[in-house]
């Protein structure tokens, strides 16, 4: 019996050895590999996943993320004239509720192409989605101040009403008015630089023909 456990204790000693030099030959020819694990296991703090990539995958919308009435909405604007910028918390839009991330950004598209009144008159230009989240929603609208204009043109570019000051050469603002959905004779009229006037009748203007 004695005789027997000696060789089975060899023989278990054996295979230690045997898996042992096995472990470390593979190291030996694929150092790379299991470096890689090492220093994904280390990065990911043993857990697979750390709060950092959670957290960053969720601002893609890589984790499913939608906007609740608690989602926190942050809009910055920055000036591109004098490169002040502005930063305001408020509510979360209730159109947004329950949106997620391809929902908002369409829905930001669409702001972009048909931004409001204030912010046409602010010198709007762009809009960009810094962050999105459950918890959290940032955008940066991007604006170019001008000197006041006090009289206006109405003209066509790309089939699509816009706005120049007084010198007929300086583009104040595009309106996402298309050309065609006006009546032929004031559509004539803009064909030529139709005369508006002032910044109120500019903006009686575009309050009737903007859908």
């Amino acid at each position: 019996m004695e005789k027997n456990q000696h060789i089975y204790y060899l023989s278990h000693t054996d295979a230690c050895c045997s898996f042992l030099a096995s472990v470390k030959l593979h190291d030996f020819f694929y150092p790379s590999q299991n470096a890689k694990q090492e220093q994904q296991y280390v990065q990911d703090g043993g857990n697979g996943d750390t709060a950092e990539n959670q957290e960053s995958m969720e601002a893609l919308g890589t984790g499913g993320a939608v906007i609740t009435c608690d989602t926190r909405f942050v809009v910055k604007s920055l000036d591109l004239a004098d490169s002040s910028r502005e930063e305001e918390e408020s509510p979360i839009p209730e159109q947004y509720i329950g949106m997620d991330r391809d929902e908002f950004l369409s829905a930001m598209n669409s702001y972009s192409e048909s931004p409001s009144l204030n912010d046409l008159n602010k010198g709007f230009l762009s809009l960009d989605v810094q962050k999105f989240s459950a918890q959290e929603v940032v955008i940066q609208k991007n604006y170019e101040s001008k000197k006041k204009c006090t009289e206006f043109y109405l003209a066509v570019e790309n089939n699509y009403v816009v706005v120049y000051e007084a010198d007929k050469k300086t583009k104040y603002m595009s309106t996402g008015i298309p050309l065609q959905s006006l009546s032929a004779e004031l559509a004539k009229e803009i064909l030529q630089f139709k005369y508006v006037g002032s910044e109120a009748e500019l903006y009686n203007f575009l309050e009737s023909y903007s859908s």
